[in-house]
């Protein structure tokens, strides 16, 4: 918040950092700054993380991965279309401001932005698309660690883990081999004076919205209003409450939930589930495409979902997390640091099944495939997903319906790829399969069909799984509502019947307002599709809206049985 400070200290904060890199004199000393940065947070190059094996996900595993770009995805560099080459020529005068803000000449810093582009270009064209990066089975190539160092012998492997403080392990897994075998090309081929740039680069980036507001402003412009539309940044207290949220989450997290959480809500909640959990058993029973031998196997997966509602039952430790008053850049690389040490703490450990992927506060929710978890933080159990003076035709369209979603997670053409215990194995029978893409097919063709902007679709395989969810969520949480209901009066509220107001309270809360900006950039990155077909992609394939409000064949909200997509 200490804004003249900011402004004094420019980004004299970075010298030390930036000296690291104008030092370098080698492959090696390049590898060990690539693992520094890695370890302060800046995004250089690949990526490295520690998570669950996905096949013996009883202990944990060194994960690499493609990283290494400054625009948000591969395909902002490769498209060619005008729109693609214009944020791209924006892109480099982007970056040549900000070199030139650390000093250099405006020829020399247009040269620098050059070199940049040239090098993330040349990582995102080895780079998965994010539509082949929803397959798990693709990204997970478990080799030992010394092929690994026979196969990339240029990344000197050995130097960066040392580096990193990591040590006796003998396998690790490799998502994407053909970034690396790109990249084991590059890393030679490329004069160590580009590196340096592109890591200066890399460094300045993911520091300029914790220096003075010229670097901040400039940040901005580019990520803000070029990219999403923007037209003024939020105010200053609240982006200080989003990186506080980033850093300690679960220090903010406790002082949310004392204010916005109760017991009660949290038992009705529990129960809402527990109706959820009830209605998609008889949807598996009842489907017609899956075999019974899997809908067993289906049913004990479900069995073993675990839930995690409100916030978690222990609190992280933050003691070890260092902030001081010198600079806020500084405290920002220290809250990183903290993080991925924490991470690194976990290999050779037990599995942490009390660990939440996000802060209670947090709106938003998940489905945990190598856990087998659903989790609801505190922060998605408010008004509009969930009001606790509200009836339970409203909370189960809403909150019902977001509960509904993440467990078909479980069962989508991801999540079918976990079985119960939450290890990447296959559990469906070829004709499974087979039959459930039959159906999918439709719900990618719906969506595909779908124009967010003009000339602008919707990616129905990229969003596939959102959307099954969707449609699935909907679906389960209308028959938990309705066996809610039984022996119960029901009653007209305003002027609608509870199956309308579940169906007005589901649409309700993905009222939603984008930029064609940020609408463009969701339509090339996100898998959720635009909130507006949200609505109406489920609901026009859904037999019980269409009874509800007495909508007849042929018009707009119902799709022609033909095309109708019904999974769940």
């Amino acid at each position: 918040m200490d804004s003249v400070k900011l402004n004094a200290d420019g980004f004299s904060p970075l010298k030390p950092e930036l000296e690291k890199i104008s030092s370098l004199k080698s492959t090696e000393d390049l590898i060990k700054l690539i693992a520094h940065h890695h370890q302060i947070g800046i995004g250089s190059f690949f990526g490295m993380e520690i998570e669950q094996d996905a096949r013996q996900n009883d202990k944990y595993a060194i994960y690499l991965g493609q990283s290494g770009l400054g625009l948000p995805d591969r395909d902002y560099y490769l498209t060619e279309d005008q729109r693609s080459k214009t944020i791209r020529e924006q892109y480099l005068m982007h970056v040549a401001k900000m070199f030139e803000m650390l000093g250099n000449e405006a020829v020399n810093a247009k040269k620098m932005a050059h070199t940049v582009l040239k090098l993330e270009t040349q990582l995102a064209s080895a780079s998965m698309t994010l539509v082949e990066r929803r397959d798990p089975e693709k990204q997970y190539n478990k080799i030992t660690y010394d092929s690994l160092k026979l196969i990339y012998p240029n990344l000197k492997f050995d130097l960066y883990f040392t580096e990193n403080g990591l040590k006796d392990f003998s396998e690790l897994i490799v998502a994407q081999p053909l970034f690396f075998k790109e990249s084991e090309s590059l890393i030679n081929k490329i004069p160590l004076e580009d590196w340096k740039t592109y890591l200066q680069w890399h460094l300045i980036h993911e520091s300029a919205s914790k220096l003075n507001s010229d670097f901040e402003n400039e940040n901005f412009h580019f990520f803000g209003e070029i990219l999403t539309g923007q037209k003024k940044k939020k105010q200053r207290w609240e982006r200080a409450l989003n990186v506080i949220n980033g850093a300690l989450g679960e220090v903010l997290g406790q002082e949310f939930v004392k204010e916005a959480f109760s017991e009660e809500s949290k038992k009705r909640v529990n129960s809402m589930v527990d109706n959820l959990f009830a209605s998609f058993e008889k949807h598996i029973k009842d489907l017609d495409w899956m075999s019974d031998e899997t809908k067993k196997q289906a049913l004990v997966k479900l069995s073993k979902i675990n839930r995690k509602l409100g916030f978690p039952d222990q609190w992280r430790d933050y003691s070890a997390l260092n902030i001081e008053r010198d600079s806020y850049v500084m405290n920002f690389f220290r809250g990183n640091e903290f993080e991925f040490k924490r991470n690194l703490a976990k290999m050779g450990k037990p599995i942490d099944k009390t660990e939440w992927l996000m802060p209670p506060q947090t709106v938003n929710a998940y489905y945990n495939p190598i856990k087998n978890e659903i989790v609801f933080p505190a922060g998605i159990l408010q008004p509009p997903f969930f009001t606790p003076d509200a009836d339970d035709a409203v909370n189960y369209g809403s909150m019902g319906a977001v509960i509904g979603h993440e467990l078909t997670h479980g069962f989508d053409d991801e999540g079918n790829k976990f079985d119960a215990d939450g290890n990447l194995k296959n559990w469906w029978t070829e004709e499974d399969h087979k039959n459930f893409f039959a159906k999918a097919n439709k719900v990618i063709n719906q969506f595909n069909h779908y124009e967010a902007l003009d000339s602008l679709f919707v990616n129905g395989n990229l969003t596939l799984g959102e959307n099954i969810a969707d449609l699935g969520g909907v679906a389960i949480s209308f028959d938990a509502y309705q066996h809610s209901m039984e022996g119960k009066e029901k009653n007209n509220i305003d002027g609608f019947s509870p199956e309308q107001r579940f169906f007005i309270s589901y649409g309700q809360v993905w009222k939603n307002n984008s930029r064609p900006e940020s609408l463009r950039q969701q339509i090339l990155t996100n898998p959720h599709s635009p909130e507006n077909f949200r609505v109406i992609g489920p609901l026009s394939n859904n037999a019980e809206f269409q009874k509800a409000f007495g909508c007849s064949e042929g018009e707009a909200m119902i799709r022609p049985d033909s095309l109708r997509a019904r999974i769940w």
